[in-house]
């Protein structure tokens, strides 16, 4: 460090010295250190404004901390200063401190403009480290030149200092510690170690929205057309064989069954007078048969329109859980003869409906394995079976264009999944490598690109 050259109270200045140096050493963070080198020195050292610069990996410093200020404002007049003047003077190589003169037009450069009110006299320390290098500056600016022991004293203090600021600098980041890591001998470990897994067999999967449906439903329909009053059972109600599920407005079923009682009535009325009347008349007796068969129609006319009253209920035809999608929706909507109104599906026979989107389609047959995770324990998987592949895409009600796959379960569970349940499937298909796996989107998007 060299022979300290201090004045008659060297006593009193050792002591701050010493005092310093602990405070530098037992500084917790970054910040503490760069507040206490700027401040902390006025005990030691007699100066107006004291300035911590950093240097980066090219030595172009920037302004950190300002003594008396909480916080430095890059673009204020004196930091810019600052930062030019010390960017532009190099210190002698023999030398860690350089003083200088802010009043000599000489040393200092016309081009950099001067802050008013800012001391003339001025000295730049280099804060080295043996292990680290430069760490950055001190920039002491004084009303009086300083005193060759003051200067001393800072000099023996820049290697603290800079061995400080050093302790706080992060490591090497992830990227450099990779880097190192993979150079050398381990380079060519690591590129055949990844060729050796990029060739491992697997295989291809894709994701897709899964249903759980219904085997061989009974599919409802409308028998007559009207209009329906209510949905009498509600959406995953059991129903047995008879049981009610759908009613329709009978006013005008009523009105019509009314109708046709009154014209047969009348018809039949007629036929008995002419036949009455047919021994005295031989007119009448040859209306015998046009009214007889006009009877007839109006019977058949009655017919239907009981049946029509037989139908303002329908029944269920056989044990399951009714299935609808808006029961409210019903309510008052006209129908026509075959239109579904709902399924009775049995619980116990289900099937996975997957939709699996055409950009993500697979190579896949009949018995390929599949994994369903539903939303409400998608924690857990159900296995299953591809059944059946639809050979033409259709539109989603997402819209998404994907082909229809039918799987069905391979593990006999205690209770099914409900239908209607939604989650998503995992299809495995064909044997590939982890290559192609991993970059068969690429591949596909470079091919389209190049026309290959």
């Amino acid at each position: 460090m060299g022979r300290l050259l201090l004045n008659d109270n060297s006593s009193i200045k050792i002591a701050r010295l010493i005092t310093i140096e602990k405070k530098i050493r037992e500084a917790q963070s970054k910040t503490e250190l760069e507040f206490l080198i700027v401040n902390e020195l006025k005990d030691l050292v007699n100066y107006d404004v004291a300035i911590l610069l950093s240097a980066n990996k090219i030595g172009v410093t920037e302004v950190k901390t300002i003594s008396n200020i909480s916080v430095v404002d890059q673009t204020a007049p004196l930091v810019s200063y600052i930062k030019n003047l010390t960017n532009n003077i190099v210190l002698p190589a023999e030398e860690n401190a350089y003083e200088i003169n802010l009043d000599d037009h000489e040393t200092i450069e016309k081009n950099y403009e001067r802050p008013e009110n800012i001391p003339s006299n001025g000295l730049i320390i280099n804060l080295q480290s043996s292990i680290g290098g430069l760490q950055g500056k001190l920039f002491i600016l004084s009303s009086e030149k300083l005193i060759s022991s003051d200067k001393e004293l800072l000099t023996h203090l820049a290697g603290t200092i800079g061995h400080a600021l050093f302790s706080f600098k992060k490591g090497p980041n992830l990227f450099d510690k990779i880097k190192s890591f993979f150079s050398g001998k381990f380079k060519w470990f690591f590129i055949i170690t990844s060729i050796l897994i990029l060739l491992i067999p697997i295989n291809m999967s894709a994701l897709a929205p899964v249903e759980v449906s219904a085997n061989n439903p009974t599919v409802v329909t409308s028998p007559i057309n009207g209009v329906i009053k209510n949905i009498i059972v509600d959406t995953n109600d059991p129903v047995v064989v008879g049981d009610s599920l759908v009613k329709f407005d009978d006013t005008d079923i009523k009105n019509q069954y009314e109708v046709a009682q009154q014209t047969l009535a009348v018809a039949e009325a007629e036929l008995l007078r002419n036949r009455q009347s047919s021994f005295a008349n031989a007119e009448d007796k040859a209306k015998i048969m046009s009214l007889a068969t006009e009877v007839g129609l109006k019977k058949k006319e009655l017919e239907y329109a009981k049946d029509r009253l037989d139908y303002i209920i329908i029944k269920a035809a056989s044990n399951g859980v009714a299935v609808i999608e808006d029961k409210n929706e019903w309510q008052g909507k006209p129908v026509v003869i075959g239109e579904k109104i709902m399924i009775i599906a049995e619980t116990s026979d289900v099937h996975f409906s997957i939709y699996l989107p055409v950009k993500d389609s697979l190579v896949i047959a009949p018995d390929s394995k599949v994994k369903v995770f539903l939303d409400i324990d998608p924690l857990s998987s159900i296995e299953a079976k591809i059944d059946r592949t639809a050979y033409k895409p259709e539109i989603t009600p997402e819209g998404v264009l994907a082909y229809k796959v039918v799987a069905s379960l391979t593990e006999d569970l205690e209770n099914k999944p409900r239908i209607g349940l939604r989650g998503t499937a995992r299809i495995y298909g064909d044997e590939v490598t982890i290559f192609y796996y991993l970059f068969r989107t690429p591949i596909n998007i470079l091919r389209q690109w190049i026309g290959y």
